[in-house]
């Protein structure tokens, strides 16, 4: 381990992966970046965009590696829990990411790319049930609906984004030169919060939808200045007690110059109505989007009946730019035009599909126009 100093933080970082490896090509015919002898700097924006698959808990460094050998595959998401990176107040280990650095060097796909994912929110079936930091846990989290001990952190709160936003900008010192670092993701927008564990003001907690609506915003922009040559991208679903407020979001997304952050479905499924039954659901906001559009084809996506992963991609890159057809779903999509990203998931799901049987459909749809021309009115790159 090394101790590293940047502007008003104390880093801790493991003795993986160097800060840079060789610049690649974009596949649609821009470069990633040039990167000086050493490999620690990237110049402009980088676009690798395509298929990603998104790790586990249970993933490896060399699972990683394993996935990026994939045909048609352009990289992955490496997941860590917020307590795990920001190990005391201001003290931040990156070394599970540069771990994944070092194993995706190894690996024969010369620019497989790394999606750095910062958990603020945990599932009944997560491993550590508070992702919060230590010393925000007590003030800052509560349990969460999805039972078993899962948490969530207060990240409408001025102390808990502020916090957030510190550690991206050491995790940018760190990472935004690296050629190989495509950018970062920020978890959905749902926080599963409600009922007795709502946080709402009127129950004695600081939650309201517009200070959560805000804080979506200063994240977004925090994260963009924080990995300047990087992508950002927002998984957006819910906005409790304010749906509407996506719109206000959105747009934010859109201001962010050259298209460097994206609007994100967190799910593909056609056949939940929850996410397209009103203006302000989530597929209908998507649609709207003016910008980088991309999706996630979580554990539900394997089991949608009678639908199978090739039309689940079709449902995620073709659609009508600007509307989403809710009377015909599953003949609709939602109008993807940058990042699909697939879990990685052994478990079987219903249908008995799991993560190989994307391996077909993403070597058979590699990114380019396609993949991106399918959408009507909107087939345009980012």
């Amino acid at each position: 381990m090394r101790l590293l100093s940047v502007p008003s933080l104390l880093v801790l970082i493991g003795c993986g992966a160097g800060p840079g490896d060789p610049g690649a090509d974009h596949p649609d015919g821009g470069t990633a970046g040039d990167a000086t002898s050493d490999g620690s700097s990237a110049v402009g924006l980088k676009r690798h965009y395509g298929h990603y698959f998104a790790t586990n808990a249970a993933d490896t460094p060399a699972d990683a590696a394993m996935l990026c050998s994939k045909p048609g595959v352009t990289g992955v998401v490496w997941r860590q829990t917020w307590r795990e990176v920001e190990t005391s107040p201001g003290v931040y280990d990156f070394s599970s990411f540069d771990s994944v650095l070092s194993a995706l060097s190894t690996s024969p796909n010369p620019s497989c790319q790394l999606w750095i994912f910062v958990e603020f929110k945990s599932f009944a079936s997560s491993p550590i049930k508070n992702p919060c930091p230590v010393y925000l846990q007590a003030q800052y989290s509560a349990p969460n609906t999805t039972g078993n001990g899962a948490s969530t952190c207060f990240m409408w709160d001025p102390v808990v984004y502020n916090a957030y936003l510190a550690m991206l900008r050491a995790a940018g010192a760190h990472f935004d030169a690296n050629p190989r670092v495509e950018g970062i993701i920020f978890q959905e927008s749902a926080l599963s919060l409600s009922g007795t564990t709502s946080q709402d003001v009127a129950d004695g907690g600081t939650y309201t939808a517009e200070a959560w609506r805000d804080a979506l915003i200063k994240l977004v922009q925090g994260g963009a200045a924080a990995f300047p040559h990087s992508r950002v991208i927002s998984f957006l679903n819910f906005i409790r007690g304010g749906q509407a407020y996506l719109d206000d979001v959105s747009a934010a997304i859109s201001a962010v110059p050259e298209n460097q952050a994206c609007f994100s479905g967190p799910d593909l499924l056609p056949d939940n109505d929850s996410l397209y039954n009103t203006l302000h659901s989530a597929y209908e906001q998507l649609t709207r989007h003016t910008g980088c559009r991309s999706n996630s084809a979580q554990n539900d996506s394997y089991a949608v009946t009678n639908f199978g992963l090739s039309s689940i991609f079709q449902f995620a890159v073709r659609g009508t730019f600007g509307d989403f057809d809710e009377l015909a779903p599953r003949a609709s999509g939602v109008c993807v035009n940058s990042y699909l990203f697939w879990n990685h998931t052994e478990a079987t799901s219903a249908t008995g599909l799991d993560w190989h049987d994307a391996l077909p459909v993403i070597a058979a749809h590699p990114y380019g126009s396609g993949w991106y021309g399918q959408c009507e009115n909107g087939g345009v790159a980012p």
